[in-house]
């Protein structure tokens, strides 16, 4: 499922003139680093730290990632950036993350994200040699809290009616259905936020705009997430690579 990827990896490990390994993390303003109201933290978003991870797993090769994530994107408009943003780049893993922003258009907007998601898949197997990782969304806001900036005023209502209609589940969901479709590798972030909840982890203070940025601990719970798939889901039992 990531042969490209780890291939790169290892090539680069015995010839350093070699391009770095090249990720590209295509998502919304969670991928960008947003934080509070005004404020990116670049230095702690999940791909950054991921980076990191690879880097001190695998001493020996050298990481590049760029960050195409866009606040206020959607899947739609992630697809519409492929071309610039992403397949020029001729990266060796894609990491696509939406649907915080495609949930608060309503249920109805279900089918055509699927589909898009879909075409984004194909459309990275199609035209570059990329390995794909799906994740799926971290919790939003479920009330009105003391976090929430005035202004995004107008915004809190239909981002608090997307998670407690269950919109947001639902999106969480059709990404699972899409990798599975697409054979993709699957970070599921929204179902460990999920199982945390029930444990009793005061999540929704993990949102640190109020109303749908995780805050330091949300990104390194999706960075170890997505480490320990990438390495589980590209090495079996008995090579080096593994990950128990």
């Amino acid at each position: 499922m990531m042969q490209r990827f780890f291939k790169r990896i290892h090539s680069k490990a015995l010839n350093v003139s070699e391009a770095p390994v090249l990720i590209v993390a295509l998502g919304d303003s969670v991928t960008q680093g947003a934080m509070e109201h005004g404020q990116l933290s670049p230095s702690i978003v999940y791909h950054r730290i991921f980076q990191e991870k690879l880097e001190t797993f695998f001493p020996n090769t050298s990481f590049s990632t760029i960050n195409a994530g866009v606040s206020g994107g959607s899947s739609l408009q992630g697809l519409e950036r492929l071309e610039r943003d992403v397949l020029p780049h001729s990266p060796d893993l894609v990491l696509v993350a939406f649907g915080l922003n495609d949930c608060i258009g309503g249920i109805e907007q279900f089918p055509q994200f699927c589909d898009t998601l879909a075409t984004i898949a194909d459309r990275v197997r199609e035209e570059s040699e990329a390995d794909l990782v799906f994740l799926t969304p971290p919790f939003m806001a479920c009330q009105r809290n003391a976090r929430i900036h005035p202004v995004h005023e107008g915004f809190v209502d239909v981002i608090i009616n997307a998670k407690t209609s269950g919109a947001l589940s639902a999106f969480a969901a059709g990404i699972r259905k899409v990798a599975k479709e697409k054979s993709a590798l699957l970070v599921d972030v929204h179902a460990e936020w999920e199982r945390l909840q029930r444990q009793g982890v005061d999540v929704e203070s993990w949102i640190i705009n109020g109303l749908n940025h995780p805050d330091a601990r949300g990104h390194r719970i999706a960075a170890d997430l997505l480490f320990h798939r990438v390495l589980a889901g590209a090495a079996g039992e008995g090579s080096p690579w593994h990950v128990a």
